[in-house]
């Protein structure tokens, strides 16, 4: 990972990418514009995403603002949340994503949230197989 990156993202596979926040993170928008930008260096292309969050203390309506826009609509097809349970925060991160993904602002893709990566990645597989 760059020095200059908040987040560290890397394929996972062929139309996987990974995007690994770090511990207690405060999801804001430099560390969306970073994650964004990482995934188009990567991948050029609309793609599944495991997002792992290690603890999450908020996320910025401006962060919202570019997960529910249309640049992060058009490269994202699905999108696997990962909580880490040994993190802290766990409970106070699995709710800021709840509410932010269900008080009316649908997004174009599906979402799952998960507590063990395996089963996230199989989901995604899934995902993009039906696609």
């Amino acid at each position: 990972m760059n020095s200059s990156n908040i987040v560290e993202v890397k394929i996972l596979e062929d139309g996987i990418l990974c995007a690994e926040w770090p511990a207690h993170a405060p999801v804001n928008r430099y560390a969306m514009d970073d994650e964004t930008k990482q995934r188009q260096e990567l991948l050029n292309e609309p793609h599944a995403l495991l997002v792992k969050l290690h603890g999450i203390t908020f996320i910025t309506e401006e962060a919202w603002g570019t997960i529910s826009g249309e640049h992060f609509h058009s490269i994202t097809t699905a999108l696997a949340i990962l909580f880490d349970k040994n993190s802290g925060y766990y409970e106070h991160g699995k709710l800021i994503v709840d509410l932010k993904f269900v008080d009316g602002r649908a997004v174009d893709y599906p979402v799952m949230y998960f507590d063990e990566e395996e089963a996230a990645i199989d989901w995604l597989r899934t995902v993009c197989h039906k696609n």
